[in-house]
């Protein structure tokens, strides 16, 4: 069909700690407060035409409802690692290549985890729980086994 894109779904090896979504009552929290921000624009639009305080209402409602909708997704995946932005049905999807990733440092603190994917300069920090150690290290191994992991343990 023309004007629709498909979007592969990739195989998720090992998922983020960031990748959780937003609670339901919280969205609809979210959207409550934005409605009734929209309802408050509106009648001080109705009663004094446009201002700056019906301009802020208005602008307040619409954050409240589009952050409502987003939800974010970090993970590894066999093609690399991948950072998915949805926001009310539509998807971003960024990949860093296995390939890009030059070194690897993992860091704890904790019950944490952090994978810094280094590729020249810059890179991407993907969060991990420590429990998930053993299994981000055999994907590490398995993807790019001859990239150098470096260690820092909290003292």
């Amino acid at each position: 069909m023309k004007g629709w894109v498909t979007v592969e779904k990739l195989k998720i090896i090992c998922d983020s700690s960031v990748s959780k979504p937003m609670p339901k009552w919280m969205s609809a929290a979210a959207i409550a407060v934005g409605l009734a921000l929209f309802y408050s624009a509106y009648s001080l639009f109705a009663k004094d035409g446009f201002s700056a305080n019906s301009f802020y209402s208005a602008g307040l409602g619409a954050v409240c409802v589009i952050g409502a909708g987003i939800r974010r997704k970090l993970y590894l995946s066999d093609v690399g690692i991948v950072r998915e932005t949805y926001c009310w049905g539509r998807m971003i999807r960024t990949i860093l290549s296995w390939k890009d990733v030059k070194h690897v440092t993992l860091a704890y603190k904790g019950k944490n985890m952090i994978a810094f994917f280094e590729v020249g300069f810059m890179g991407w920090r993907v969060p991990f729980s420590r429990s998930q150690d053993n299994n981000v290290r055999d994907v590490i191994e398995e993807m790019i086994p001859d990239t150098e992991v470096d260690t820092l343990k909290n003292k």
